[in-house]
């Protein structure tokens, strides 16, 4: 977490030339300043005396010097299917350096995002969500013969991640801008894309690479995917969920991060569904994806300590030090309003901070024994509303960890569709309208 002003203080002594620990009840343990050396990686010293400061050497990493090639280079020789030759993987890197400096350029420029992202986090997000489409069990053979027509499909299946990716966290009112310029970006600079579809947006269309008689793959409105709605008398009101194509392309992109192992954020006002779209994909296919839902809400008194035994609660013992789901399954922990935990006086949000630790770790410590416990086969999806009324800002180096998503207020055609299949179904009860509904 942030360098805090209390614990930091009492560092000193050992950061100094005496090294020496001063403990509580007065205890003074001498170590070794030959042998001992701490490093602390922070985002700022905003809160960090000036003892401390002048303690410490100090190394300030600024992100555009490392940048996110690194990243992709590794990512493209280590995540992507082993089936893939190595003048693909070259290829598909190619991509990454032609388009991702002008998105990101025109982004924090032109368009903007409810809850910021950093860079590297989208081409993470970018990464992944490619790595999930571009897989032998999607119908996508990256060891064909026919290089052109694998490369027309795969230019498809990129197009696809570079909206979700580099526009997927972009609020809606800003979509139409950015369809517009990712339209002409991307034909003139991914080689086999093809014609692009003329109506409405991007965001309205996926790609199809199942069909083994279009191995170019082909671009296909969400309509496609939304299935009908069967109205059951017996469920209350409020749990009726009409499928749409939002609570659609949402559960699909939702379904392809959790087989990557990547975190998800939506985000979006209050109202639209993002905790109903997730919480509705998990009652479905929890038993079809040998998943363990664990879902937690958040509030303004969320304590990091009663967080983590609701966790560890759900975790199954499998050696000594490591713990996670039970055989063959995977646990999805879904917490709520994420980001509504107070913060402390130096800034920190308790519970936010233990989950990430457990993103960039994989695990936390025992807080009765003190050893490390490794957490394995948990993801962790997330929903928050921008902040305000109540909801803090989340630390980026938290947020960095996720594919992040905003999702838009019902379009009309979305409100129609809902009310007129709920309307419908009630109508069609034999006997009329039910007394409660």
């Amino acid at each position: 977490g942030p360098v805090d002003a209390i614990w930091i203080e009492n560092m000193n002594t050992v950061l100094d030339d005496n090294c020496t620990l001063c403990l509580p009840n007065g205890e003074r343990i001498k170590l070794n300043p030959g042998t001992m050396r701490m490093l602390f990686e922070v985002q700022d010293l905003a809160v960090a005396s000036p003892a401390t400061v002048s303690r410490c050497g100090m190394v300030y990493v600024p992100p555009e010097e490392l940048g996110w090639r690194p990243f992709v280079q590794t990512w493209s020789k280590t995540k992507l299917h082993e089936s893939a030759p190595e003048d693909l993987r070259e290829w598909i890197v190619g991509l990454f350096d032609k388009t991702v400096d002008a998105g990101l350029k025109f982004l924090r420029k032109h368009l903007k995002e409810g809850i910021p992202s950093v860079d590297i986090n989208l081409v993470a997000s970018l990464a992944s969500l490619f790595q999930s489409l571009a897989r032998p069990e999607r119908g996508v053979n990256l060891a064909m013969e026919n290089q052109k027509q694998l490369k027309a499909c795969l230019a498809k299946l990129f197009a696809f991640s570079y909206v979700w990716s580099v526009g997927g966290n972009v609020d809606a009112q800003f979509h139409d801008r950015f369809d517009e310029w990712a339209r002409e970006f991307l034909n003139a600079n991914v080689d086999g894309l093809g014609n692009l579809p003329n109506k409405n947006t991007l965001y309205d269309y996926y790609v199809v690479t199942t069909n083994p008689e279009e191995p170019k793959g082909r671009f296909a409105p969400w309509d496609d995917l939304v299935k009908k709605f069967a109205y059951n008398p017996h469920t209350p009101y409020f749990e009726l969920l009409v499928p749409n194509v939002d609570t659609t392309r949402f559960s699909f992109l939702l379904e392809r991060c959790l087989e990557v192992d990547k975190s998800l954020l939506l985000t979006g006002g209050t109202g639209v569904g993002k905790s109903v779209i997730i919480v509705d994909y998990l009652a479905k296919h929890a038993e079809e994806k040998d998943l363990v839902p664990v879902v937690i809400n958040f509030s303004a008194q969320t304590p990091a300590y009663d967080t983590q035994l609701l966790i560890e609660s759900k975790l199954e013992k499998k050696r000594k030090t490591k713990f996670g789901a039970p055989p063959n399954k995977k646990i999805v922990l879904f917490v709520d309003d994420v980001n509504m935990p107070a913060r402390e006086t130096y800034g920190a949000q308790p519970p936010v901070e233990l989950l990430r630790q457990f993103q960039d770790f994989r695990g936390f410590y025992d807080r009765k024994k003190l050893f490390w416990k490794d957490v394995e086969d948990t993801t962790l999806i997330c929903a928050c509303a921008p902040p305000g009324g109540g909801r803090q800002e989340v630390t980026p180096r938290f947020f960095r960890h996720f594919n992040m998503l905003n999702v838009p207020p019902p379009s009309d055609a979305s409100m129609k569709t809902i009310l007129s299949s709920i309307y419908g179904g009630v109508l069609a009860v034999p006997g009329g309208v039910p007394g409660d509904f």
